[in-house]
């Protein structure tokens, strides 16, 4: 087939554009099933590519970068829908990404598309195709259909993913299908962060911990790449013209051997990165082996000073929060810090203490007010309770839950969040645009 993958703009491009790299890792092995692929970046590019014949279009809910914290509002994602079924009259539409994972039949209708594949995008979108071309029908396409020759729907909304893709094959992404010189995230200069070229890496998937407010679209449990592969990922994206990586692992350094590993053939290199980790990982870790390997930035789930003791399944303390961002300071490694207001009883938030902690805390930090979103231990504690005793059964009761939680929640978030935004050390003034 002709398969065209699409990937939504979104309200997170003013400060950067990542690259999709499970799309391109689906494109990559659709190729290698023997499709003409083209990939449609509506961040980056106006039009398809000028390759523009199609028989199936594969639009992203959500991309490898946002799945975690992937949006409740499908608004844009319906828009890139539009516009490419316009581009492409009548040609067959699939989603694939957490809103289609987790309510599957509500996603497709209120998308107005064909079918939506259940699982990690990549899988999902290698699985589905191959299962269209056997000849499926099944508006839901995932792990539950019976074989491909003899698909079959199941009733309800909770469906089997898809089996995950190998991580050991010499496939890599395929990167020359977007322009990779149009990709940014945040980037080291002189110790500032800023808005600049940037590839990714995904080297793990997956996180053992499971905080109840957060979505793992890759699971709980580890799955590493062969550290050769990571590396030929790394050098493939400076042929292509980026010198600076964000490594996407939830945990980086959780197993050491593999960590010490990656960065001992990242080591003289002269490639510059940031990863992202928890506290006690970091207090775990010899961070100066990071920071030999070219390591400039890590980010760290911190939440709050009081996440500890917020019922969340987080058991971080505030001062293992500070001694890790210390630690990675004097290391030389830029220390960021995720903020997540709304937390339920979150005493830090509750009583405005975040505030004040975030403006003291030696590190740059980035912001989220609290989302419920299906796919989290908390959604399934608290969606019924704002959703008149039931689960939800589309988007718009998904948003309504979040809505609802945040009006009884016992603290001014709103007014919280634009407190935070006027720090000097929130992460939005340093990379903002200027003008």
């Amino acid at each position: 087939m002709r398969i065209c993958l699409v990937v939504p703009s979104n309200r997170f491009d003013q400060y950067f554009v990542q690259v999709p790299l499970d799309l391109l890792l689906a494109a990559a092995r659709l190729r290698a099933d023997g499709h003409a692929v083209t990939v449609w970046d509506q961040r980056v590019q106006d039009s398809p590519p000028s390759r523009n014949e199609a028989d199936l279009l594969v639009i992203s809910s959500a991309i490898a970068d946002r799945a975690q914290c992937y949006p409740l509002d499908l608004g844009p994602v319906r828009a890139a829908v539009e516009g490419a079924q316009n581009r492409f009259p009548g040609v067959p539409t699939l989603v694939v990404g957490p809103h289609g994972t987790h309510l599957p039949e509500a996603t497709r209708q209120e998308l107005g598309v064909d079918h939506v594949a259940v699982g990690e995008a990549d899988s999902a979108a290698v699985h589905a195709v191959r299962a269209l071309s056997a000849g499926a029908v099944a508006p839901v396409l995932s792990g539950d259909l019976a074989t491909a020759e003899s698909p079959l729907a199941v009733v309800g909304d909770r469906r089997k993913p898809y089996p995950n893709l190998p991580l050991d094959d010499d496939v890599l992404p395929a990167y020359d299908l977007v322009p990779m010189s149009e990709y940014t995230a945040e980037v080291i200069v002189d110790g500032l962060p800023q808005p600049g070229p940037c590839g990714m890496v995904l080297a793990a998937r997956g996180c053992t911990y499971g905080c109840t407010f957060c979505h793992l679209p890759f699971g709980t449990r580890m799955r590493t790449q062969p550290v050769d592969r990571v590396i030929a990922e790394v050098e493939a994206q400076r042929a292509a013209g980026l010198e600076f990586q964000f490594f996407l692992d939830y945990v980086f350094g959780i197993d050491k051997a593999f960590y010490r590993a990656v960065c001992e053939r990242m080591r003289g290199r002269g490639i510059g990165w940031v990863g992202q980790t928890r506290a006690e990982i970091v207090l775990k870790n010899d961070v100066s082996e990071w920071a030999a390997a070219g390591c400039q930035g890590m980010w760290l789930g911190a939440e709050s000073p009081t996440v500890g003791t917020a019922g969340v399944h987080k058991r971080v303390t505030e001062e293992q929060i500070r001694e890790a961002v210390l630690k990675l300071r004097d290391a030389g490694i830029a220390p960021f810090a995720f903020v997540l207001l709304g937390l339920p009883d979150d005493e830090a938030c509750v009583s405005d203490w975040l505030v004040d902690w975030a403006a003291e805390i030696p590190a740059w930090f980035g912001i989220n007010q609290l989302f419920l979103r299906p796919g989290t231990t908390l959604y399934d504690q608290h969606a019924p309770r704002y959703n008149g005793g039931v689960a939800p059964t589309d988007w718009t009761q998904v948003q309504e839950v979040t809505r609802r939680y945040r009006e009884t929640y016992p603290a001014d978030l709103d007014d919280q969040e634009r407190r935070l935004t006027r720090l000097p050390n929130y992460l939005g003034n340093a990379i903002a645009p200027v003008g």
